[in-house]
């Protein structure tokens, strides 16, 4: 289940969270991440909890959360799917709705912050002049107290309310620093006041804590909103309408949620497809470039499939809806991308692990330090004033942003190149990637049969035979006789069906055309039928690019004579070299498994630039799954890449299971990735993507956990003199504020 959780504000509440969470009986696991502001909880058996449904539960979980000092609130579709057959039906917003307006509450969350900060930044902009400027102005204290005030208890009732939630729960928080630090400096200002004492004074220091501390909250608030972009602009993809068809034929705009699976609608030109579907009528071209990565408009025609999300052309389609709501492709994306983005990956448990302890110790530390300098000598002003820098510069909000926005934003750029990353763990292992494993049929190859060629026997005119063959293998449903189909077919000739047909399994078809005998097959099958076989020699026709023969040829013999033959295989994609090319030119290590013969499988790697000794061909599922296993107790970070059920196993064994788009759904089940479009090339994307997020978190962490050390111990040395406390707050917020830029270069 997935909970939206309010109130955190750095990693040390994400600790508290999942504390409380994983108390909760019933719970096996819960990750929580800052940057998304959600939950992800994993039920385990039902014994701790017999007898209770997943709504129960994520009521206690709810509760339990409350009671560490936050909200949280379930997703609720995510929870419907939990409930048992015939329990009460969730009443809940849908998936996407729900993003959407999740995204909308961010939006005015991060305008409410900015006006908050520009009001203070304003009154902050007067304050400074008249407290360091013209000490001697008439009434300039009470000046300073009432834009002070104003400032901290005005705009900056936000941390104050937060830090008594927490003291209320016995916690602490980046808000608890926050506000203990302006009021500190707020009340030793008012004594100064009160005593007429200017030195005693340091309200513009006061002000200037919460300032910066709502501009370092603003730039927090917009990062989370611009790493859920992606997010939400899938959501949008989805038309607020359909135009459902009556049985009349007339079309009627249904909301959305009302359309069910085996409904027919109309797409009009130009408009989005509001499901997934089989067009029914009509032709057109659709634009599934943000979907699949496909760049080029697709031809769709009755029979064709179409997803939701997609641009029609210039053609208007009915279609029958065939999947609907989160069923659809585009939901299928946008979960694994929500569950992605609320993954946590094991770099980010380093962070984690200091930030649950930061927050007590920088209070010890503060203490610690006011104490050294009283026993030093100096007055109660002279000594908290370091601890009121220590306790602002040392919040821990740029540690708890260093991972996850790097990582959501790494997700969101994936997602838009076509590439589904189920889990952020998933990205820490590509980058360490050393060895790819690549299947053949349908990864390599486009996987499915072809013809590569037609070659007449000698003073045969080729237009004399295949409309002969168009006739016969219309009434065939074999592939291979589809593949013959769709060449003979392209002549654009009209076909002459036969007057009879009998298909051979196994072998090809034997029909009558126009009174004369037709035997379209295999050798066998020739001889079977009295027709004389050409010699032996299986001469691969040369100038072809990219293509492998991967069957015998299919002969075509009318009147007992053989008049040509095809040679039919699998194309190789056209970008699989250059992929290849380019994991190898990385210092990867690239080998091919298939489970076809060895000249087929040492053919295509030849095309392709794999090494003959590196090619692993006649293999079984479990043959496969032992070859990565054998990779990896070898000591090598093993990627596998494939597309059919065969591959399933292999894929799950591998560090990091790539499932190429269109292959078999256990496949895809199986993978830690899946890309969308059926390119190679896009393993290399995704490889380089994994060694710059990491880098950038790298980044992100020696600039977090240096800036602390460096600022901890720089406001503890008193060096800052009075206005530590205010420069403090300024090196917090441009600490928040390198993070999230750093991070947000991954777009």
């Amino acid at each position: 289940m997935r909970f939206d959780v309010r109130g955190m504000t750095c990693a040390s509440c994400v600790g508290r969270v999942e504390k409380a969470i994983a108390a909760v009986p019933g719970v096996a696991t819960v990750t929580v991440n800052l940057a998304t502001e959600s939950a992800q909880v994993a039920l385990g058996e039902p014994e701790p909890v017999a007898g209770a449904s997943a709504s129960s539960t994520a009521a206690a979980i709810e509760a339990a959360v409350r009671a560490a000092g936050y909200d949280a609130k379930v997703v609720g579709s995510a929870l419907a799917q939990k409930e048992p057959a015939g329990a009460a039906p969730v009443d809940s917003a849908t998936e996407d709705e729900h993003a959407l307006g999740l995204a909308q509450e961010r939006a005015t969350r991060v305008t409410e912050v900015r006006r908050l900060a520009e009001v203070a930044c304003v009154l902050l902009a007067l304050l400074i002049p008249i407290a360091m400027l013209l000490p001697a102005f008439p009434g300039h204290m009470w000046v300073e107290f009432v834009l002070a005030t104003a400032i901290v208890l005005g705009t900056g009732g936000r941390f104050f309310r937060n830090a008594l939630a927490q003291a209320r729960h016995a916690a602490a928080n980046m808000d608890t620093l926050i506000a203990l630090g302006a009021l500190a400096a707020w009340l030793l200002s008012l004594y100064g006041l009160f005593t007429h004492d200017p030195s005693r004074m340091f309200f513009e220091t006061a002000g200037a804590i919460v300032a910066f501390a709502l501009v370092g909250r603003y730039l927090e608030e917009r990062a989370k909103l611009a790493t859920g972009d992606a997010l939400t602009a899938l959501y949008k993809l989805r038309p607020e309408t359909a135009l459902a068809l009556d049985p009349d034929g007339s079309a009627r705009e249904v909301p959305l949620g009302s359309v069910r699976v085996g409904m027919l609608m109309r797409v009009l030109p130009g408009q989005r497809v509001p499901v997934d579907g089989l067009v029914r009528t009509g032709e057109s071209a659709i634009d599934e470039s943000l979907l699949t990565g496909e760049p080029m408009p697709i031809d769709k025609a009755p029979g064709a499939r179409v997803l939701a999300g997609s641009i029609n052309g210039e053609g208007a389609l009915d279609i029958e809806a065939t999947r609907v709501g989160a069923d659809t492709t585009l939901g299928q994306i946008a979960h694994l991308l929500a569950e992605a983005q609320g993954s946590r990956a094991p770099i980010q448990h380093l962070a984690d692990r200091v930030s649950a302890v930061f927050v007590p110790a920088v209070l010890g530390i503060a203490l610690a330090v006011t104490v050294i300098f009283l026993l030093r000598g100096a007055n109660l002003v002279g000594a908290l004033l370091p601890a009121v820098a220590v306790l602002v510069v040392a919040c821990p909000c740029a540690l708890g942003l260093a991972t996850p926005t790097a990582m959501l934003v790494a997700t969101g750029a994936a997602a838009r190149r076509g590439i589904l990353i189920a889990n952020l763990e998933t990205i820490e292992r590509a980058e360490r990637v050393r060895a790819v494993v690549l299947d053949k049929t349908g990864t390599l190859t486009e996987g499915r049969p072809q013809v590569l060629s037609f070659q007449p026997s000698p003073g045969v005119d080729p237009l004399a035979v295949l409309p002969i063959v168009a006739g016969c293998e219309a009434r065939s449903e074999h592939p291979l006789g589809q593949a013959l189909l769709a060449y003979a077919g392209s002549t654009g000739l009209p076909p002459h069906p036969p007057t009879r047909f009998r298909a051979v399994p196994g072998h090809g078809v034997v029909a009558e055309v126009d009174g004369e005998p037709a035997v379209i097959g295999n050798r066998r099958l020739l001889e079977r039928e009295g027709v004389a076989p050409p010699p032996d020699h299986e001469a691969r026709p040369t100038g072809v690019a990219h293509m492998l023969a991967t069957t015998p040829s299919i002969y075509v013999a009318i009147a007992g004579q053989v008049r040509g033959r095809f040679l039919v295989g699998d194309r190789i994609r056209d970008s699989a070299p250059t992929a290849v090319q380019g994991l190898q030119s990385r210092g990867l290590d690239v080998y091919l498994v298939t489970g076809d013969s060895r000249a087929a499988a040492e053919a295509v790697a030849a095309q392709v630039g794999i090494d003959a000794d590196r090619v692993h061909a006649e293999a079984l599922p479990q043959d496969k799954r032992d070859f990565v296993a054998s990779l990896r107790a070898d000591g090598a970070v093993v990627a596998m890449v494939g597309d059919g059920i065969n591959d399933a196993p292999a894929l799950a064994a591998a560090d990091v299971g790539i499932a190429v788009g269109g292959g078999a759904q256990v496949a895809a089940e199986a993978a830690h990735v899946t890309l969308q479009r059926a390119d190679p090339s896009a393993i290399a994307d995704l490889l380089a993507l994994s060694r710059r997020t990491m880098r950038v978190i790298r980044q992100n962490l020696a600039w977090a956990f240096g800036y602390n050390l460096v600022a901890l111990a720089v406001a503890a040395s008193g060096l800052l003199g009075p206005r530590a406390p205010m420069l403090a707050a300024a090196a917090m917020a441009f600490s928040s504020f390198t993070v999230v830029s750093n991070s947000l270069r991954l777009k």
